[in-house]
């Protein structure tokens, strides 16, 4: 796999948690909310701008990678333990992956 390939395709799987973490902040009203509960708010928009901030730099960062070699993989992919997240990683779509895998967290 090319490591601009990967590079994309994490690029992709920090969208995605981007756009997880601004959908959960409609279910936090900063109104009425104590100073404990401030906090978190402030720490989940932190953790979201973050996200977004290494999508950003991993997607403009992966065209430097074009063209270089190509690396081996399989072991740290094998390693992730979201079968899901590794599949895409490895660029297969949900059509090609056997249905009944179970992820486990």
């Amino acid at each position: 796999m090319s490591s601009q390939l990967l590079l994309d395709r994490l690029a992709d799987e920090l969208a995605r948690l981007t756009a997880a973490a601004t959908r959960l902040e409609g279910l936090i009203a900063p109104a009425g909310l104590g100073p404990e509960a401030m906090i978190v708010a402030q720490s989940h928009d932190l953790l979201s701008q973050t996200i977004a901030e290494l999508e950003g730099f991993v997607r403009a960062s992966a065209p430097s990678f074009a063209g270089g070699p190509d690396c081996d993989l399989q072991a740290p992919l094998a390693a992730i333990r979201l079968s899901a997240l590794a599949n895409r990683l490895r660029g297969l779509t949900e059509a090609e992956v056997m249905s009944g895998e179970v992820d486990l967290f």
